[in-house]
C-alpha cells in the first residue's frame, strides 16, 4: 500500500475532527479509560474496546503474542478499529519489516472517524514502525500534551527519547504522574542499570513487581537484572515465576536458558531451549529459538551439534523466508569451522551466506574478516577488513568491528603486539574485544591478564545466546590455555 501524501494524513486529521462532530458519529461507542484527558478509541463494541486496552497492555509490558491475540480479537469484532490494527503491526512477533509498514497503513487508512488523539497516536506509532523514531517520539510528545492524563502515550513519548540523559528524567517524571502505572518502572529499571545506577534499577523493578505481580514480564524483568547481578538462585525463582504465571512467555524459559548456560548447566539449558522452541508463538521466533540452541552446543564445545543445528536453522529460515536469519547461520557455521580448522568449508558457507542476503555487507565482511583471519586465508580476511574500515568511515558503529578484524590477522601472522595496539581504542566492552586482547595477552606472555580477560568474558551473566559473534568470542576465550 502506498504512503499516504502530508495532505492526505491532514484530510484524514481533519475528517476525525468533522466526524466527531456529526450525527453518524453520535450512534458509536467510545471506549476510554476511565480518567479525564486520555486516549479515546472510536469503535462500535465495548469488547473491541476491552482487547484493545489489553493488547496495548501487553504490548507495553513485552508479551507481544499475547497481544497480538487481543488485537486479533479486537479487529475480529470491529474491522474498523484502525488503531489497533496499527498497533498490532508494531508489537506482533514474525512480521516483516514490509508486512509491519503495511499493516500500519492499512489501520490509518480506515481511521477516518477517528479522534484527533487517536489519529497522532496512530501515526507516532507508525513511524515508529518504519525506524523513523526521532519523528515518532515528537508524535508521541504531541499525543501526550493533547492528552495528558494518559500513561500509554507519555510511556511511548519517554520510551522513544534516544538520549538517556533525558530518558530518565522523563520517565521519573511519568512515573510521579503515573505512580501505578506498572510499564513504566521496567523500562525505568533497564536505563538506570545501563547507567550504573544498580540500587536504582532494582528498587525500580521491585516496584514493577509490586504493581503488577500477576504479568509475566515483571518477573522476567527481575530475573535478568538478578542474572546480571550474579544471583543466579533467585533469577531461576524469577524466571520459573513468570513461566508459571503463563506458560506461554517463552522469553523466560530463555532467561533461564542463559542462567544455566553461564552457570556451566549447559544440558539443562537446551532443556529450557526446547521448551521455547515447542511452544514459539510463531515461525520466526520458533526459528529465532532454534538459533539459541546452536549457540548453546558451541558454548558446551558440541561442534559437530552445532554445525548439525546450525543447518537446521538455515532450512527453517529459508521456509518462512527470513533470508537474513539463514545468511547468519551460514556465517555461524563459518566461524564454528574456523573454530574447528576445517577452513575448506569456510569459503563455501561464506558464499552461500553472501548469495543468501544482501541486506548485511557489514556483517559478511566481519564473519569473513574473522572466519578466514582465523583459518589463516590472510588475503581473503585482509580484503575483508579494508571493505569494512571503508563502511567504517562513513558509519562509525563499525569502527570496533574494523579494529577487531585487523587484530584477529595480525594475531595469525604472529603480531600479538600489533593486535594489542589496534584494540587500543575499541570498544573495551565488546565481547570479541575481550576474547582478542586475551589471546594477545596469552602469546606476548601476560599471562594473568589473559586470564583475567578470559574470566571476564567467558563468566559474564549478560550472555546472549542469540547473538554469533559472542558466542564465537566466548568459545575463543574458553580455548585459551593457562
Amino acid at each position: 500500500m502506498r504512503m499516504p501524501s502530508r495532505s492526505r494524513l491532514a484530510a484524514i486529521a481533519l475528517g476525525a475532527i468533522v466526524v466527531l462532530r456529526s450525527p453518524a458519529f453520535a450512534q458509536q461507542v467510545a471506549v476510554a479509560s476511565p480518567e479525564a484527558q486520555r486516549l479515546r478509541i472510536t469503535t462500535t463494541s465495548e469488547a473491541a474496546g476491552h482487547h484493545f486496552w489489553a493488547g496495548l497492555s501487553d504490548t507495553r509490558n513485552w508479551f507481544l503474542s499475547r497481544a497480538t491475540g487481543h488485537f486479533d480479537e479486537a479487529l475480529a469484532l470491529d474491522s474498523t478499529l484502525g488503531l489497533a490494527r496499527v498497533v498490532r503491526a508494531f508489537a506482533a512477533p514474525g512480521l516483516t519489516t514490509d508486512q509491519r509498514n503495511a499493516e500500519a497503513q492499512r489501520g490509518i487508512a480506515v481511521m477516518t472517524a477517528a479522534s484527533t488523539g487517536e489519529l497522532v497516536t496512530g501515526l507516532a506509532f507508525r513511524e515508529a514502525i518504519a525506524g523513523n523514531n526521532r519523528q515518532a517520539q515528537r508524535l508521541f510528545e504531541t499525543a501526550s500534551q493533547m492528552l495528558p492524563g494518559d500513561p500509554n502515550i507519555a510511556f511511548y513519548a519517554a520510551l522513544f527519547i534516544n538520549d538517556p540523559t533525558q530518558q530518565i528524567p522523563a520517565l521519573r517524571t511519568a512515573t510521579e504522574r503515573f505512580p501505578d502505572d506498572a510499564a513504566m518502572y521496567n523500562t525505568l529499571a533497564y536505563q538506570l542499570w545501563a547507567t550504573g545506577d544498580h540500587a536504582g534499577a532494582f528498587a525500580a523493578v521491585k516496584r514493577y513487581v509490586d504493581i503488577g505481580p500477576d504479568h509475566p514480564n515483571s518477573h522476567d524483568s527481575y530475573a535478568e537484572l538478578l542474572q546480571w547481578d550474579r544471583r543466579y538462585s533467585e533469577a531461576l525463582a524469577h524466571y520459573h515465576r513468570a513461566v508459571a504465571i503463563d506458560s506461554n512467555f517463552v522469553e523466560s524459559n530463555i532467561g533461564m536458558a542463559e542462567v544455566l548456560q553461564v552457570t556451566g548447566r549447559g544440558e539443562e539449558a537446551r532443556q529450557q531451549i526446547r521448551a521455547a522452541i515447542a511452544r514459539a508463538p510463531d515461525p520466526e521466533s520458533r526459528v529465532n529459538y532454534e538459533v539459541t540452541l546452536a549457540h548453546s552446543f558451541m558454548l558446551d564445545g558440541r561442534l559437530a551439534d552445532a554445525m548439525a543445528q546450525f543447518a537446521v536453522v538455515a532450512r527453517d529460515a529459508q521456509a518462512i523466508d527470513r533470508k537474513q536469519i539463514a545468511a547468519q547461520a551460514h556465517r555461524d557455521m563459518a566461524l564454528a569451522d574456523a573454530v574447528l580448522g576445517r577452513g575448506t568449508e569456510i569459503a563455501r558457507h561464506l558464499a552461500v551466506a553472501a548469495q543468501t542476503d544482501t541486506t548485511e555487507p557489514a556483517q559478511q565482511l566481519f564473519a569473513t574478516a574473522l572466519a578466514q583471519g582465523t583459518s589463516g586465508d590472510i588475503a581473503t580476511a585482509r580484503q575483508a577488513a579494508a571493505q569494512l574500515a571503508t563502511v567504517a568511515k562513513t558509519d562509525s558503529s563499525y569502527a570496533t568491528w574494523a579494529r577487531v578484524a585487523n587484530a584477529v590477522i595480525s594475531l595469525r601472522e604472529n603480531k600479538p603486539n600489533d593486535a594489542l595496539t589496534e584494540l587500543a581504542e575499541a570498544s573495551p566492552d565488546r565481547a570479541m574485544v575481550q576474547a582478542i586482547r586475551a589471546e594477545a595477552n596469552r602469546a606476548i606472555g601476560n599471562t594473568a591478564d589473559a586470564q583475567a580477560l578470559r574470566r571476564q568474558l567467558i563468566d559474564n551473566p549478560q550472555i546472549n545466546l542469540y547473538n554469533g559473534f559472542e558466542t564465537f568470542a566466548r568459545v575463543r576465550a574458553a580455548r585459551i590455555k593457562p
